[in-house]
């Protein structure tokens, strides 16, 4: 008889672990599902900060891919060993059409609008300097959804996800 009270306690006891370690699984299970969805909405801003040297007589380009509406901010910087430290900076959109038409600069700041997607030409032009040139780009480029800013839309994604994620939590956790 009191191994048969024994038994019985033990298998009550098992049903109970058995129980509270399905709802921890369906638990940890729900929060590794919030996370996994909370991973897949953060995307990558893209900002680039570079230096690079720019000969004396010569001309180097970067571009940039860019989706219409989308906008870009920047400032240039140009250092030289002499005094001449001013170059020529121009953008071209996709088809060839000037953006941002040709300016002298040293130190600049731009903007402007993508009207098309596409690969937009930032060019800089050393061709009628002796000297050779360092140049210190920064820019930043705004990516638009459903006509938002991207970080207002992801902040909304992130957001629903958290509240979901939350509610999954709390009904996985109920007995």
């Amino acid at each position: 008889m009191f191994h048969n009270l024994f038994l019985k306690a033990a298998v009550n006891c098992d049903l109970d672990c058995a129980h509270i370690m399905n709802s921890a699984r369906k638990s940890d299970f729900a929060l590794l599902l919030l996370l996994g969805l909370f991973a897949c909405t953060i995307a990558a801003a893209k900002a680039t900060a570079e230096n690079f040297a720019l000969p004396a007589g010569q001309t180097t380009v970067r571009t940039i891919d860019l989706n219409a509406d989308d906008d870009v901010s920047g400032t240039i910087r140009v250092v030289s060993s002499d005094e001449s430290n001013q170059i020529i900076f121009m953008v071209y959109a996709p088809g060839g059409k000037i953006v941002l038409p040709a300016i002298n600069v040293s130190t600049s700041n731009f903007e402007f609008k993508a009207v098309e997607a596409g690969t937009y030409s930032l060019v800089f032009d050393n061709s009628m300097s002796t000297g050779d040139m360092t140049v210190s780009l920064n820019y930043d480029v705004r990516h638009y959804w459903f006509g938002m800013p991207q970080e207002f839309v992801l902040m909304l994604i992130i957001v629903f996800i958290g509240v979901l994620g939350l509610v999954i939590y709390a009904l996985a956790s109920k007995k």
